[in-house]
């Protein structure tokens, strides 16, 4: 793949059409209408109008971050403030067991809401963790052996998507009767970047297995400076505000040496689908109707944007209902 700019349109498919015929219960001067492959009405706005997905803020660094191979997947200060936190947590939910009436307040539910969000989940996460430790230590040796293969290691990241699916009534009539086309509009819209690492010295020698996964252990536990520095910035109280607002905190990941490599031009890809499907079709006013639809109609836009300077990304954060959530719990545990 060059790393280039490019933006990409196409068409796939058959426009969505209808065949058959109809007799009008009342006529004027029409007994009978055929249609073969007739198309109602033109493609909807928000098919022609589709654009694919903005590149977020800083997407740089967070895609050198996410790709990096001596990025850690656990840390240990995490795993260390799971142990120092659980018998707090364990005495909160006997209580909660005991005695429910003391956490029905708004303060008492607020302070187990967020319990759970910044204490059980990340706990339980982190046992899932430690119980695929194999499993990543054998993906990370796969990756080590491919940036060492000549070629270098060439990593993807998904950044984000969203569908949308509409209803689409496609009508047109013929003296007194009405026919009903019942078209669906699917836009799907996907975003992903790729990069290429090569290594900076010659491979590592390991005389046997056992040092290559015990190395690469230590990478996926964060068993590393840069690990336990970005554990370190997680465990630091409201870092996870601060990463609402930009993604600074990545910067530890981005910049890890463990494995002495270095990352190529990024390329940021964006892909917008969107599938125009004829469905089901009616008749009213009619003595005959064997009409059917058929056709299914793909427009496809695919962009793609490099770049070869990480920078930090800061933008306001979207307000989602989980976001919401947590920012009522802390009002109700200060004032109510």
């Amino acid at each position: 793949m060059v790393d280039s700019p490019f933006s990409s349109k196409q068409y796939y498919g058959t426009y969505p059409s209808i065949s058959g015929e109809i007799n009008p219960v009342f006529t004027v001067g029409i007994d009978n209408v055929q249609y073969d492959e007739f198309t109602v009405q033109a493609f909807p706005l928000a098919m022609t109008s589709m654009v694919p997905l903005a590149a977020p803020s800083g997407w740089q660094l967070d895609l050198i971050a996410g790709t990096n191979p001596s990025r850690p997947v656990s840390n240990i200060p995490e795993l260390v403030q799971d142990i120092v936190q659980l018998p707090k947590m364990v005495k909160s939910l006997g209580d909660a067991i005991l005695n429910p009436a003391s956490k029905m307040s708004p303060k008492g539910l607020a302070g187990e809401y967020l319990g759970v969000q910044f204490g059980w989940l990340p706990l339980i996460d982190d046992l899932r963790k430690l119980l695929n430790v194999q499993h990543d230590v054998i993906k990370r040796c796969k990756e080590l052996n491919q940036l060492y293969s000549g070629k270098g290691m060439r990593r993807r990241l998904k950044f984000a998507d969203d569908t949308a699916m509409t209803n689409v009534n496609c009508i047109t009539t013929v003296n007194t009767s009405t026919i009903t086309q019942a078209c669906s509009l699917d836009i799907k819209r996907e975003t992903w970047g790729t990069v290429r690492w090569k290594p900076v010295t010659p491979p590592p020698y390991h005389p046997h297995d056992g040092s290559q996964n015990a190395f690469a252990r230590n990478l996926v536990l964060g068993a590393t400076p840069e690990g336990l520095a970005n554990g370190l910035w997680k465990v630091i109280p409201w870092t996870w505000l601060l990463g609402w607002f930009s993604n600074i905190g990545k910067f530890t990941l981005a910049y890890s040496g463990t494995v002495p490599a270095e990352h190529g031009i990024c390329n940021f890809m964006s892909m917008a689908t969107a599938t125009y499907r004829g469905g089901g079709v009616t008749a009213t006013n009619v003595t005959k109707n064997t009409l059917v639809s058929g056709g299914v109609a793909i427009f496809q836009y695919k962009t793609r944007a490099v770049s070869a300077v990480v920078s930090p990304g800061a933008n306001m954060p979207f307000i989602d209902m989980f976001r919401l959530s947590i920012l009522g719990s802390l009002f109700a545990q200060r004032f109510l």
